[in-house]
């Protein structure tokens, strides 16, 4: 018998990236975000695999240093 336990959150992980990708592409396709930083979310969203909850929001902030806490 198949676990699809894995298989369900794989995709579950695909929908909330590809929703977090086209959320940030609209705010470029606004003009509220520069080129550098959709190419940066755009790397995080593709390695968010590799980063804990915390790293994940360094890296948020470091592309975002205006945005308070």
């Amino acid at each position: 018998m198949k676990d699809n336990k894995g298989k369900g959150m794989d995709q579950m992980d695909f929908r909330l990236i590809l929703a977090f990708t086209n959320a940030y592409s609209s705010l470029y396709k606004k003009g509220l975000l520069n080129q550098e930083q959709l190419e940066k979310i755009l790397i995080l969203l593709d390695n968010y695999q590799d980063y804990t909850a915390e790293e994940f929001e360094i890296k948020l902030k470091e592309i975002f240093p205006d945005i308070p806490e």
